[in-house]
C-alpha cells in the first residue's frame, strides 16, 4: 500500500527524488535553499524519506551527499527533465538555479542516463569528457566541455558550453550525448567568458510590407506590436546573442516565404543590418 503524505511532505519527497534522479547527489543544502528551511528541518525531511524508503538512498562520504542505490524506486511519477526544471524555477531562492534558462514550451522526454553526467558537471562547475555526435561528425567522439547553461530552443534542449576542441563556446544538443563521461577537474572557462551569452541584442519585428494595411494590422495584434511615430507597427524583443538563431527560428524568420500571408513578419531593415554579424547559420 502506497503511503499517504501531507502536501508539504509530498513536495519535499518529490523534490528530493528529482535531485537524486537528475543530479546524482542530494544534500541538506538542496532542501534548505529550495524551501527556505533550516538545516535541521532539511535533514529531518531526508530522514523521513529514508524511514519510508530505507533502501533507496545511501550516504556517500566521498561526494558528501546522498546518492541513489540500485534499489532506488521513486515514489513520485513525474521525474522528467521538464518537471525537474519547472520545480527549480519554483524555488524560494531562484539564485540557486541561475544556470537554467528555460522557455515555456512542451518538452520531449530525454533519457536521464545520457545527460546525468552533463548536468552534474554543470552543477559542480567541472570540465567533462563526453561522447557526442553531430551532423558533421555522426560517430560519437570525445569532447571535453565546460557547461554553464541549459537552454530550450522551443524544440530541443541544448547545453551551452566551452568546447576545448573548437576553443569556443558552442551549443550541444542533449539527445546527442551517449551517456559516457569522465570528470576532468574544475572548469577553466565559465559563463563570464562567453561573450555572445552576455551580448544583448534588440530584435525588431514588423508586419511584412507586402501585406495590405488591414492584414498588417491583424499581424500586429498577433505579435503585440505597437504603432511607431513613423507609422509602422513594430515590436522589440531583447535576446542574448547566443540565443538569437533560436529566436529567429521560433519566429519563422530563418527563411523567407514567397507569399506575404505565409511570411507574416520580417525583421525591420535597420535591425537586419545590425543583426547580420550574428546570423551565421
Amino acid at each position: 500500500m502506497t503511503p499517504q503524505f501531507d502536501y508539504i511532505t509530498k513536495r519535499r519527497f518529490h523534490f528530493l527524488e528529482l535531485i537524486v534522479y537528475w543530479e546524482g547527489r542530494l544534500t541538506t543544502n538542496h532542501l534548505q535553499t529550495h524551501f527556505a528551511v533550516s538545516r535541521s528541518s532539511a535533514s529531518q525531511s531526508i530522514q523521513d524519506y529514508l524511514q519510508f524508503y530505507p533502501n533507496s538512498l545511501c550516504y556517500n562520504a566521498s561526494i558528501k551527499g546522498y546518492e541513489a542505490t540500485k534499489h532506488f524506486n521513486p515514489c513520485q511519477t513525474e521525474l522528467d527533465l521538464n518537471t525537474y526544471l519547472k520545480l527549480a524555477y519554483q524555488s524560494e531562492n531562484t539564485y540557486s538555479y541561475q544556470h537554467f534558462t528555460r522557455l515555456n514550451s512542451p518538452l520531449a522526454d530525454i533519457q536521464p542516463a545520457k545527460v546525468k553526467g552533463v548536468l552534474q558537471a554543470l552543477n559542480q562547475q567541472k570540465r567533462i569528457d563526453v561522447g557526442y555526435a553531430s551532423v558533421s561528425s555522426p560517430d560519437f567522439e570525445s569532447r571535453i566541455i565546460s557547461p554553464h547553461n541549459l537552454v530550450f530552443d522551443g524544440m530541443r534542449w541544448h547545453v551551452r558550453a566551452y568546447c576545448e576542441k573548437n576553443r569556443d563556446f558552442r551549443d550541444f544538443v542533449l539527445t546527442r550525448f551517449n551517456g559516457e563521461f569522465e570528470f576532468e577537474g574544475p572548469i577553466q572557462y565559465d559563463q563570464s567568458h562567453d561573450t555572445l551569452w552576455h551580448t544583448q541584442l534588440d530584435v525588431v519585428i514588423e508586419p511584412d510590407p507586402r501585406l495590405t494595411p488591414e492584414r498588417a494590422h491583424i499581424i500586429a495584434l498577433d505579435h503585440q506590436m505597437s504603432k511607431q511615430p513613423n507609422g509602422r507597427y513594430q515590436r522589440t524583443i531583447n535576446v542574448r546573442a547566443a540565443l538569437l538563431l533560436y529566436l529567429l527560428k521560433q519566429l519563422r524568420l530563418d527563411s523567407y516565404q514567397a507569399k506575404p500571408e505565409a511570411q507574416q513578419i520580417i525583421l525591420s531593415p535597420e535591425c537586419l543590418q545590425t543583426l547580420k554579424p550574428y546570423m551565421q547559420w
